[in-house]
């Protein structure tokens, strides 16, 4: 009987190993894909994207409106931290949406919140010191290294398009200096959730 319960606890034990190893690698290989799928057709890193006008075979964003224009940032913190600057258009819809390496969206602002012309964030993980502050910026944490802020402008009448584009295409996004010394301040992770 002995010899039994021995060999039903070595079984036991190799199929729970096998389990937890199977669970970790599928897990890491579903991260993976999910990553490719987010940011494999994206471009760059911390750089801004223009696309053209959406139409019926778009499909660098889910659903695409030909109402809308985009503006895309894929952005890595593995270097360091992202600045966002964007010129906000309030005479129609404009909003900033920050999502993690999982799509989840952990920022939002829309013309109606910003009180100026431009928004200016530092982008950051909750354990990495942001650069020195400067007024009007909004430190924002991400919950991943990993993400994509999205613009998007309501072309709410044809003939403003042009001038619609030209805000559009004053975005940037770039790694900023890190401050290794400086002290983490700003939003916390809850603050900038919306």
């Amino acid at each position: 009987m002995r010899r039994w319960i021995g060999w039903i606890a070595a079984v036991l034990a190799v199929a729970v190993i096998a389990h937890v190893v199977t669970l970790h690698r599928l897990a890491r290989r579903l991260d993976r894909r999910i990553e490719a799928r987010v940011f494999g057709n994206i471009g760059r890193f911390n750089t801004m994207h223009f696309g053209s006008r959406p139409d019926e075979n778009s499909r660098g964003v889910v659903r695409p409106s030909p109402d809308l224009l985009y503006a895309s940032c894929p952005f890595d913190l593995s270097e360091g931290p992202l600045r966002l600057t964007a010129h906000v258009a309030h005479t129609t819809y404009w909003s900033i949406a920050g999502f993690d390496a999982a799509t989840n969206n952990f920022f939002v602002r829309d013309d109606r919140q910003i009180a100026g012309d431009v928004i200016d964030l530092i982008v950051v993980r909750p354990e990495m010191a942001p650069p020195p502050s400067v007024a009007g910026q909004t430190v924002v944490h991400a919950p991943t290294d990993k993400g994509l802020f999205l613009i998007r402008i309501l072309i709410d009448d044809e003939t403003d398009l042009p001038r619609l584009d030209a805000i559009r295409h004053q975005a940037t996004c770039e790694t900023a200096a890190l401050d290794l010394g400086a002290e983490t301040s700003g939003l916390s992770p809850m603050q900038t959730r919306h």
